[in-house]
């Protein structure tokens, strides 16, 4: 999501940008069926094109004041990256063999001149958050070394800076692997569900699914954005997607600006954690861990389960709150263009699950998946694509990755300079440290940095990044290697709907004409939950369900159902309305004992359960006593 100015380019470079965003959609489906070329030239050439469609695509810092200026710079930095990346493309086998180490000045001029192309083009797709962020580790590197204490490490020459930060150990590493192996195939996938159609039933089955219900509006809000969310894998294009439909739906209904705005902010999120796709997060995960996909995707049901329980239950308590009526939306009929885009879905989907579960490689299956949909498409009258169409799906294959694309190559600047500096492992040092006498103390300091690191980032870039800088330290605080990496993917995509850089949340204001500064504490109340979820699956490692056997079902059954009850209790809390307006004390006791509930072990969830529900009798009990005598009074 670009935060330049608006601006469109000249229709050389356009046409130049658009073309390049289909070369990079072609490239990626022909190294998945056809030919599969080393690494360094695979993420090189992708590197590439998606570096000269950004230039061409996105607008730079004179834009507005000077457009033909722009151009022409945009003109320059075009020619420089295909120099550059040509160069590297054509030495990279040298430069491994002999030049390691030892770059003469052919190879530091192409270093340099790389490096800040990458920079602006993460500036230009993702604005001057991430620039920081990576300027920041380049600076550390160079003049780390002055600092005091463990802050400190050894001097870093400028040959060294620049091949760290363009090699396999930065730019080109694991993050943009990670982008260009997995992420950027099931982006394709989601160009051609949303041009087929297929992406619009989403919405349709959740109005049918919520319609006659009280908090209908925001309940099909919720299906429709976490479905849609968790093929899209953006949680402020979810917005945009979805929230152009459902907020004003909300807003109709009878809710709030803000909270409509902090519902879908909310719900689009959501999709990112939703099994099987999980907005590729699942893949990416599998990628670096080695952990079987099914595993990853078993293990996120029940926290996906707990998060949308939660929302659910906000919206259904606001809704009683403000005495809504039921929602009648949703007679659009079942004709025969919906019904050929939930053919077309259910194809897709079906592809997709199956190969996944009969282990074939994600990009394979996400590939499968997509050949499948533009086919069953062109099958049935009322999804067929015509010529342009098809166009369309090429082109927005490449145009909708550009961002987490760029982005990954930045943040790989980030994760070379953690590693090679030693960075990770003084933070790593620090976080055990304090988890030795507190660990609530120092998975908090971790959510932190999840939280603070990934603000403004695509969720790809953000949790590869922090996973480097602090999962080490997570791991080591005894946590398993599929928790660790699920607790720092939850706060990745949080960090979404946290102020004071929460996209997902300025999307929603930019739909509800509403500030953002409320909508994202609006947001924040709903999502407490969420918040708290890494925690319960700390203290209650079972509800990701690796060791499931049937000596276990029974308290398994019992954690979730424990955590269910809580979740609604801080829903009933933050909303304070429970069949009547609760009290203050009831909201804090509610609150108090839910948290308890979710992050505590085992005794301390029972006796904060049993809590829950003498409240919620208390509360129910008073509620039907004021009904009665309301009635016997009228």
């Amino acid at each position: 999501m670009s935060v330049s100015p608006s601006h469109t380019s000249g229709p050389a470079l356009r046409a130049l940008g658009l073309t390049a965003c289909a070369a990079l959609t072609a490239f990626i489906v022909w190294t998945t069926v056809g030919v599969r070329y080393p690494g360094q030239i695979m993420y090189g050439i992708s590197l590439m094109l998606g570096l000269v469609a950004t230039f061409a695509l996105k607008p730079g810092l004179l834009a507005q004041r000077l457009p033909a200026a722009d151009e022409a710079l945009s003109w320059l930095l075009i020619v420089l990256t295909l120099a550059s990346s040509g160069y590297y493309l054509l030495e990279y086998q040298d430069i491994a063999a002999f030049r390691e180490g030892l770059p003469n000045r052919q190879d530091m001029l192409c270093y340099a001149v790389g490096t800040l192309l990458v920079l602006e083009g993460a500036r230009r797709v993702e604005g001057w958050t991430l620039v920081a962020i990576t300027g920041g580790a380049i600076l550390y590197l160079l003049y780390g070394h002055w600092l005091p204490g463990v802050m400190g490490h050894r001097e870093f020459w400028l040959d060294e800076v620049l091949e760290v930060s363009y090699s396999y150990q930065g730019i080109y590493g694991i993050a943009l692997a990670a982008v260009v192996d997995v992420v950027l195939m099931f982006v394709i996938l989601g160009a051609a569900l949303r041009h087929t159609g297929a992406g619009d039933f989403f919405n349709f089955l959740a109005l049918r699914l919520a319609k006659g219900k009280r908090s209908g509006a925001a309940q099909a809000a919720i299906i429709g954005s976490a479905m849609f969310g968790s093929v899209n894998g953006s949680a402020p294009a979810n917005v945009m997607s979805t929230g152009v439909l459902t907020i004003p739906m909300m807003k109709r209904a009878g809710y709030q600006n803000r909270f409509a705005g902090a519902v879908e902010a909310v719900a689009s999120c959501s999709g990112q954690l939703m099994p099987p796709i999980m907005g590729v997060g699942a893949f990416i995960m599998a990628e670096i861990t080695g952990i079987p996909y099914p595993s990853i995707v078993l293990a996120a049901v029940i926290p996906a389960f707990l998060y949308l329980l939660a929302l659910s239950g906000a919206v259904a308590f606001e809704a009683g709150r403000l005495n809504l009526k039921p929602e009648q939306s949703g007679d659009e009929p079942f004709d025969a263009k919906r019904r050929s885009q939930g053919i077309v879905l259910i194809a897709g989907f079906t592809t997709l699950i199956g190969l996944l579960l009969a282990g074939y490689s994600p990009t394979w299956c996400g590939m499968s998946a997509a050949a499948v949909v533009l086919v069953v498409a062109m099958l049935l009258p009322s999804t067929r694509l015509s010529l342009s169409g098809l166009r369309d799906v090429l082109v927005d294959g490449g145009r909708d990755g550009l961002a987490v694309l760029v982005s990954c190559a930045a943040i790989g600047i980030v994760i070379g300079a953690v590693s090679v500096t030693g960075l990770g492992v003084t933070l790593n040092q620090a976080i055990v440290s304090l988890g030795e006498n507190n660990l609530v103390l120092a998975l908090i300091l971790a959510a932190c940095c999840s939280i603070l690191l990934g603000m403004g980032l695509p969720t790809a870039a953000s949790y590869l990044m922090v996973i480097f800088v602090a999962g080490p330290a997570i791991l080591d605080l005894g946590i398993g290697l599929l928790q660790t990496h699920l607790f720092v993917f939850y706060y990745a995509v949080l960090s979404a709907i946290t102020p004071p850089v929460a996209l997902a949340v300025f999307a929603a204001a930019a739909i509800t004409g509403d500030r953002s500064i409320s909508i994202a504490f609006s947001a924040l109340r709903l999502s407490v939950v969420a918040f708290l979820l890494p925690f319960a699956w700390v203290f209650h490692p079972e509800i990701n369900l690796e060791a499931l056997s049937v000596g276990s079902l029974p308290m398994l059954v019992l954690t979730v159902a424990m955590m269910a009850l809580a979740t609604l209790a801080i829903s009933a809390a933050n909303v304070g309305f429970f069949k009547r307006s609760l009290k203050g004390w009831e909201r804090l006791v509610l609150a108090g004992a839910s948290i308890a509930a979710l992050t505590q072990g085992l005794a301390i969830s029972l006796a904060a359960t049993l809590i829950i529900l003498l409240v919620a009798a208390q509360v129910r009990h008073s509620a039907m006593i004021a009904k009665t005598d309301s009635e016997a009074s009228s």
